[in-house]
């Protein structure tokens, strides 16, 4: 009798678990539940040295929330961790509806559950809500859908939000503005250092210091290039002819800093415009707006273009995303900024905290010129204190091969060079 009774209370447990489970949408278990594809992996939380790939589906694919997941294995080869979704409301003062230019909130579900199978989260920008908004119901809305949490704006809705937010499992997080001038209880998870967007010359003297403060800021940075509300960084510091390698030393800056990146849709190819994404495949069926039309596939500033050219952007923003998720020394090791602003060489060491033969600092040098540079790293080691003759390449985005010594490299005009201190 006491086993009948056992199985029957076990019976009834069973069967409120499945009453509450089924309460709550499908995509909102798979991101919050044990078994979900990308829960309690890692021992630190999946957001920090995290890629964030942001997309404004209205110009990502004619298909918008549909043509995301039909896109998710590209957006995966860039290392993404997660998508920020942009402009998803029909406008201003229906923060809590989805624009159906885009899609139906079935098609957000099943972005989400298929994002979830590849360890990639969904978060929403809610940018600046209008006044009145119920923040509490706006965001209980989309977390119950299973979204991972949101970028705001205020520093006051963020502290509101992070609070909503710590009480659903599944590492929800906030994205909140970089505000020195901010007092909030609860900082955001990340807050986005868009300091860089505000920047338009190419010179080390004016990058140096902007990423050095970068890379002083104790706080979990977010940082960005590029963004809806920006002119996009290939037009801003392109020069017509170098526009792609220019563009690799910003990928270089973005995934070897100590912040986690945000990279915003076609920056991976050198989108300069505010044109849609260039495919370089046909549209089928044709789309009703003419600027959604597809790039030739011989355009070099397209996917299909660049998925043929190893040595295309794109394909080196998918090697660097690999290093900054591989390499501990880039993902966690302190920066020091080396001044070679008179060669306009933009140069940083990632020294981990007892560097060794066995756990060695990692060097990065940008040349910002269109011509070849010879350089020596010599002094800034010793002063460093750091032990080393030569650099053994991890990664460069120029054709060249073997290590560098330090007493005079060599570094092609807009190239980007990555190597271990070795001796």
């Amino acid at each position: 009798m006491p086993i009948t009774r056992t199985k029957a209370l076990l019976a009834l447990c069973l069967a409120c678990i499945v009453i509450v489970f089924a309460s709550v949408p499908s995509s909102a278990q798979m991101l919050a539940r044990p078994g979900w594809a990308g829960f309690g992996q890692k021992s630190e939380a999946w957001w920090k040295h995290s890629i964030i790939y942001e997309i404004d589906p209205h110009g990502f694919t004619p298909e918008g929330l549909h043509g995301i997941a039909q896109r998710l294995d590209y957006i995966h080869s860039l290392g993404a961790d997660a998508i920020l979704l942009t402009h998803i409301a029909p406008d201003a003062t229906h923060p809590q509806s989805l624009d159906p230019a885009i899609g139906t909130l079935d098609d957000l579900d099943t972005l989400s559950r298929e994002a979830s199978t590849r360890n990639m989260r969904i978060l929403l920008d809610l940018g600046t809500p209008p006044a009145g908004t119920d923040l509490n119901s706006l965001a209980r809305l989309w977390l119950n859908r299973g979204l991972a949490g949101f970028r705001i704006a205020d520093p006051q809705q963020a502290d509101q939000l992070r609070k909503i937010t710590g009480s659903y499992i599944g590492e929800r997080i906030v994205i909140g503005d970089l505000n020195p001038a901010a007092n909030a209880h609860q900082q955001p998870q990340l807050l986005l250092d868009s300091s860089l967007t505000k920047l338009n010359q190419l010179n080390a003297a004016t990058l140096r210091p902007a990423i050095e403060a970068i890379q002083s800021n104790s706080s979990s940075l977010l940082l960005a290039t590029d963004g809806p509300d920006v002119t996009r960084s290939a037009a801003r510091f392109g020069d017509g002819q170098h526009n792609l390698d220019i563009a690799k030393v910003f990928a270089a800056i973005l995934l070897t800093n100590r912040a986690s990146s945000l990279l915003y849709y076609g920056q991976e190819i050198g989108l300069a415009s505010s044109t849609p994404m260039q495919w370089g495949t046909p549209v089928s069926p044709a789309p009703a707006h003419p600027r959604r039309l597809a790039a030739p596939a011989n355009d070099p500033i397209s996917v299909a273009a660049q998925e043929a050219d190893n040595s295309s952007l794109l394909n080196w923003y998918r090697q660097l995303s690999a290093l900054h998720h591989s390499n501990q020394t880039l993902s966690s090791a302190p920066s020091i900024m080396l001044d070679h602003d008179a060669q306009n060489i933009l140069a940083w060491v990632r020294k981990p905290e007892g560097a060794s033969l066995r756990d060695p600092a990692v060097i990065v040098v940008c040349n910002l010129t269109a011509q070849s540079v010879h350089v020596s790293l010599k002094d800034d080691m010793q002063k460093l204190h750091l032990k080393g003759n030569f650099l053994r390449t991890i990664l460069r985005s120029d054709s060249g091969m073997g290590p560098m010594s330090l007493d005079s490299m060599t570094i092609p005009p807009f190239a980007v060079y990555i190597g271990q201190l070795r001796y």
